[in-house]
């Protein structure tokens, strides 16, 4: 009988691997382990979510810098 991982692991292991890829840092052992265990929808939803907090930090950052 396979365990299935918590939704913890799922979610960090969906954080570290698209963490590594927006660095460009990636061992092959590990992209094969994680591909096989995280699903297309996580890494989605994940990079979305980085993706906006990304651009609000920038948008706060420049606005920061200007004093607007």
């Amino acid at each position: 009988m396979s365990a299935r991982p918590s939704s913890f692991s799922t979610l960090g292991r969906a954080l570290r691997t698209v963490g590594s890829a927006m660095f460009g840092v990636r061992g092959s052992k590990r992209h094969e382990e994680d591909a096989a265990a995280v699903s297309p929808v996580a890494l989605l939803v994940v990079a979305l979510v980085c993706v906006v907090l990304f651009v609000a930090g920038l948008i706060t950052l420049a606005s920061m810098i200007v004093g607007a």
